[in-house]
């Protein structure tokens, strides 16, 4: 008889949770449909897909006073649609913290990486950072891999890029049309007694991000935690 090893496969997922350590939080992830009117004015704020917190009504609240800017690309007196991803910590006394908030395509559907028995085994645990390109469609037109921390090992790697692939997204839409996206994406191979902080992962300009943390790296809308006047 053959035991495995109960591991933890932790991805970026719109109903995603893991406990953040000894503080007694929990990172959820919330994903709204923003529409954006032909002043660039916030038209339209709606919850995509499920989340697994309690912040939600409150959070969106919030969200309507931050400031939304559509890019160059959209013309004056073009509606702009993006998915606003926000990871929040959710203390369990109560209240929410947000950890970040990108703009970009919202994953529709997915396929879970495979963890490789033998690593299971051996006790691998690391982040992969995938590079996708995201079709006007909102399927995969390709997957790279942008970074691996840890210990990843090249099935890893290649089991996450390979799942990827068959994702599908809702896509910005700029004027009424799709359009194209690309995004980095983490994935997090960990044991059960592994803290999720050990999948932070490190972006452009040396910012670091939550293992939840997807962020696209051409945006149509960008996001401002100022409040709007």
């Amino acid at each position: 008889m053959r035991t495995t090893i109960a591991l933890i496969l932790s991805l970026a997922l719109p109903v995603a949770a893991a406990a953040s350590g000894p503080a007694e939080s929990t990172q959820h992830v919330y994903t709204f449909a923003v529409d954006l009117g032909a002043d660039g004015r916030l038209d339209r704020l709606e919850p995509y897909g499920t989340a697994s917190g309690t912040a939600g009504d409150a959070l969106a609240a919030e969200i309507r006073d931050w400031v939304f800017a559509p890019d160059a690309s959209a013309r004056d007196g073009e509606n702009t649609r993006t998915y606003l991803r926000v990871v929040v910590d959710e203390p369990a006394l109560g209240g929410h913290r947000v950890v970040s908030a990108t703009t970009g395509p919202a994953l529709a559907t997915m396929t879970a990486p495979q963890y490789p028995m033998r690593d299971q085994l051996a006790g691998k645990e690391g982040m992969v950072v995938l590079r996708l390109q995201v079709s006007a469609d909102g399927s995969v037109r390709d997957a790279d891999i942008h970074a691996a921390t840890g210990g990843v090992t090249r099935a890893m790697a290649g089991a996450a890029a390979t799942a990827s692939r068959q994702w599908r997204f809702a896509p910005e839409q700029v004027a009424g049309q799709p359009v194209a996206s690309t995004l980095l994406w983490p994935v997090c191979y960990l044991g059960p007694q592994s803290a999720p902080s050990t999948c932070n992962w490190t972006g452009p300009d040396d910012q670091r991000f939550s293992s939840k943390t997807v962020l696209p790296l051409d945006p149509k809308v960008t996001v401002s935690y100022a409040a709007a006047d």
